[in-house]
């Protein structure tokens, strides 16, 4: 090696020295900043003909990171985030709930209401027994409407997030369009980007919280972001636009508004279809999922007392015609949402059970078995639009006409069911549940619970306009005739003669509906399913209700503690594989140092010798 070569190599290795030094100190300056990667710098030796040295370049300053760790940690956010969103609702949401045994809870105020009926039981004409009967009765009223309004607002809260999410997601996207776009030009420029790139990717963790995303290399040291099923948010340099519109008034059981991406292409998708996990898919799921099923769960207690104390049988009579045995059954008390229950042998011997679902607009028709929330029956619509028994006898003969069963008119506007020797068929019961629409002389019944939302209406649980039973909870209410005269709650026959006001019959019927009435509750509620759904007593409905509740509570709360353990657990070996240790970067100045001492002596030998030689000379 020529003392020029020999030069040339230490100007070049002092050059690469200071440009370590700088790398260096700069990792050590910025070794407590957040999300600041370690730095290194690499050289590219050229050499000419004989094997000299003849250039270097160290311009190339690359991040030490593990992206197999990284990718794990930013695709944990999105379900950590999820997780969080849906334990912090989930968890208020059991508070309005409350627990078993809760003095304020529904529980214990339906406790509180069975407790009153029995005592009234025990002395039918005592005003103050009354009057605890309709005390308990509004203070479950009013609690139903409160847990509704809450949830409400809940859901309210939710559509209010949703929309700050998303333009948050929006700044976010704009912001790594800005930053990979500096990127691209510095990488076309030979411009060092590692410092750009730790910004770029604390925008991308960010996001990563909202979204489950899927990020990739483009060109240019840019980057392709997608949604989990493949829609694109970021690609060649743009961003797609997230939009979404607020819902000032939430309807009970009607979702919200989805956010829409438009792309640069101008294509549209729905964002929350397009992903699985991440902040913003929570609050969709629980302002229309979750929330919408506490409130249906509220729907149904609603609902159920309230049938349970207004809805009276009526029991068909027994008749024989020539061979053919049945019954007779009066169907003049139908009103939308009644039912008739038919059980009956078939053909082929197969016992069957029917319901004959009374509905006062057609266009419901026909309907599925799904209507009831008995999984054994089928179910058929029943048009009582014309108000006429006759009409409705005919509309049921025309549904029952394939369950060869001999269906007519008795010729006295009574539906009568005859099984059919030559068929052979055979009828084991008839029977009607039918809301009461008076105080008195309509059975046991008692409309104790009324529908409030539009004026006082007897509830029905009509299927009409959407169905009466949604959104109920919010407007159930006692009966302004019952608080009016408590005595109602004993005075259940004026004629032919008034029942003493010392009759229990009323009380023990109420409290028997209550504690003893066995019913299916919807299981679109979310407590059981629809091949098995829960089959219980109004009491026992609200218990597993608060039970429910609690679980999914805690499930949420010890998912979300899972998934923030991984996460914490990522993060720490993520930040491990990107953060400076200062030991090291020092310990590695020192070589430097002494690397630039050594580049600098044999820089100060070469002069030494050239100078000799030019004296020589």
């Amino acid at each position: 090696m020529g003392l020029s070569s020999a030069l040339n190599t230490a100007v070049f290795g002092i050059t690469y020295n200071q440009r370590q030094l700088d790398v260096t100190a700069n990792n050590i300056a910025n070794a407590d900043t957040v999300g600041y990667s370690k730095k290194t710098i690499s050289a590219k030796a050229y050499f000419d003909g004989q094997g000299n040295v003849a250039g270097l370049t160290a311009t190339e300053i690359t991040r030490i990171i593990d992206e197999k760790i990284q990718a794990d940690y930013f695709g944990s956010l999105a379900d950590t985030n999820y997780a969080k969103q849906i334990s912090s609702y989930t968890g208020r949401l059991d508070e309005i709930f409350g627990t078993i045994g809760d003095n304020a809870g529904l529980s214990t105020l339906v406790g509180n209401l069975s407790s009153a009926l029995s005592s009234l039981m025990n002395d039918p004409s005592n005003y103050t027994a009354q009057q605890e009967v309709i005390a308990a009765s509004e203070a479950f009223a009013r609690e139903l409407n409160s847990a509704y309004e809450r949830i409400g607002d809940l859901r309210q809260e939710a559509d209010d997030s949703l929309s700050l999410q998303t333009q948050t997601v929006n700044n976010l996207l704009t912001s790594i369009e800005d930053i990979d776009s500096a990127i691209r030009d510095a990488t076309q420029s030979n411009v060092s980007t590692a410092d750009m790139e730790d910004e770029r990717d604390r925008l991308i963790e960010q996001l990563s919280g909202y979204l489950d995303v899927e990020v990739a290399d483009g060109a240019n040291n840019t980057l392709f972001i997608q949604t989990a099923d493949g829609q694109q948010l970021y690609s060649d340099g743009q961003a797609s636009t997230l939009s979404f519109v607020t819902t000032h008034s939430l309807q009970p059981g009607v979702a919200g508004q989805t956010v829409l991406a438009t792309t640069p292409g101008g294509s549209t998708y729905d964002v929350i279809a397009a992903s699985n996990s991440g902040a913003m898919i929570a609050t969709a799921e629980l302002r229309d999922e979750i929330l919408v099923e506490a409130q249906r769960q509220l729907d149904t207690i609603a609902a159920e007392i309230s049938l349970a104390f207004s809805n009276v049988p009526v029991e068909s009579t027994a008749v024989t015609v020539g061979p053919d045995d049945g019954f007779d059954l009066d169907v003049s008390g139908l009103q939308p949402g009644n039912t008739i229950t038919l059980e009956y042998t078939d053909t082929g011997g197969v016992a069957q059970t029917v319901t004959l679902l009374a509905v006062s607009d057609p266009s419901l028709l026909p309907l599925d078995d799904t209507a009831t929330a008995n999984p054994n029956d089928t179910v058929f619509g029943i048009d009582i639009s014309s108000g006429t028994p006759a009409t409705y006898i005919t509309n049921i003969t025309a549904a029952l006409a394939a369950t060869g069963l001999q269906v007519s008119n008795d010729g006295s506007d009574n539906l009568r069911v005859l099984g059919n020797t030559g068929a052979p068929t055979s009828v084991q019961s008839l029977s009607a549940s039918v809301t009461v629409s008076a105080d008195s002389d309509q059975g046991l019944g008692l409309a104790i619970f009324v529908d409030q939302r539009a004026g006082t209406e007897l509830f029905t649980d009509a299927l009409e306009s959407g169905g009466q039973r949604v959104g109920y909870a919010a407007g159930i209410s006692v009966n302004p005739a019952l608080i009016a005269d408590g005595s109602l709650l004993i005075d259940y026959q004026t004629t032919p003669t008034a029942n003493t006001s010392n009759d229990p019959a009323r009380p023990e019927f109420l409290l028997n509906a209550l504690n003893s009435g066995v019913v299916y509750f919807d299981p679109e509620a979310g407590i059981g399913s629809p091949d098995s759904p829960f089959q219980g007593t109004v009491i026992s409905y609200v218990n597993n209700t608060i039970a429910f509740q609690g679980n999914q509570a805690e499930d949420a709360k010890t998912f979300a503690t899972a998934k923030e353990t991984l996460t914490v657990n990522l993060a720490v070996r993520y930040e491990e594989s990107y953060a400076v240790d200062l030991d090291t970067e020092l310990a590695f100045m020192v070589q430097l140092e002494n690397a630039y001492a050594a580049n600098a002596r044999v820089m100060q030998t070469v002069k030494d010798l050239f100078d000799e030689l030019l004296n020589i000379v």
